[in-house]
């Protein structure tokens, strides 16, 4: 007989949090997003919104920004660091869920859920090694090994990876930490900073458009010498616009310089998300059934 038990998942962003109901499978049943505000008043919406759902759900896999201990062994597991959104740094996240629920929650960062759910459902679906890099607001990676996101220190930082400034690029980074780093150089706000609107507002010919896929190839380009993954999906605002996909694409494999495996080259091996919005939180579901499975 089928697995018709529910699960929650919690896809908890800067901006918005989306909350889930879903099945064994990954299949939303029912969904609701909601902004994201003080922590207490966040777990606040859950309990609600999650006892509203008319039916018990057996756990809670939850995809947070960062950074935050992912470390199930940490003492502070669960708990946010030093965060730009005010109120959040120091907060207790897992516990308080798990207080507010009476469920057992299993955490990833919001960059891993979306890894998860393409290694079960789209994109990285069958790679032994895989990336998801998403390119928004700021710059995020995970490393998907066998389905699972690769246990780290803390979590990889891939946005403050350095790169090399095109001739003539004096623009001032937006990383208050970098002054080359791909997300200082190349996430949404450093591209708003520099022209003045999005990169959707470029045709792919453009110079503005081919600085920052350069930038993004110069990224993927470490990624593939250092991982050597089987693919790489880039995901996120940036990252969806016209266009940049194949633009990276092209930038990252004339960096690469042929050192590289011939699959690489391949027009499928840096591509979009196929759950595109809906990777972070079919994977926070994902996480809920694993963390059920892992209790049997």
């Amino acid at each position: 007989m089928a697995d018709e038990r529910l699960f929650g998942g919690i896809e908890l962003g800067g901006t918005k949090t989306v909350f889930a109901i879903g099945t064994c499978s990954g299949k939303i049943i029912a969904r609701r997003t909601v902004p994201t505000r003080a922590p207490e008043a966040v777990v606040a919406d859950a309990a609600i919104f999650f006892a509203e759902g008319g039916s018990k759900v057996s756990a809670l896999g939850v995809g947070a920004f960062g950074p935050i201990v992912i470390d199930p062994k940490a003492p502070d597991y669960g708990q946010l660091c030093d965060t730009n959104k005010p109120g959040w740094s120091g907060f207790g996240l897992t516990g308080a869920l798990e207080e507010a629920m009476g469920l057992p929650v299993r955490l990833v960062t919001d960059v891993g859920a979306a890894a998860i759910g393409e290694a079960q459902l789209g994109a990285l679906r069958g790679c032994e090694i895989g990336i998801y890099l998403t390119v928004g607001t700021g710059i995020g990676g995970a490393i998907i090994v066998g389905g699972k996101v690769l246990p780290a220190l803390l979590h990889p930082e891939m946005g403050h990876i350095a790169l090399h400034r095109l001739p003539g690029d004096a623009a001032p980074s937006t990383c208050n930490f970098h002054d080359n780093c791909a997300e200082g150089l190349a996430a949404g706000p450093a591209i708003a900073a520099r022209f003045g609107k999005s990169l959707d507002h470029f045709a792919p010919d453009d110079p503005e458009f081919l600085m920052i896929a350069d930038y993004l190839g110069q990224l993927c380009c470490q990624l593939v010498l250092t991982l050597s993954p089987q693919r790489i999906v880039l995901g996120g605002g940036v990252g969806g616009a016209p266009g940049v996909v194949p633009a990276v694409h092209r930038a990252m494999v004339r960096h690469l310089g042929r050192y590289a495996p011939a699959a690489v080259a391949d027009e499928h091996y840096l591509t979009a998300p196929t759950l595109g919005q809906d990777a972070g939180i079919t994977g926070a579901l994902v996480c809920a059934v694993n963390a059920i499975r892992e209790m049997a």
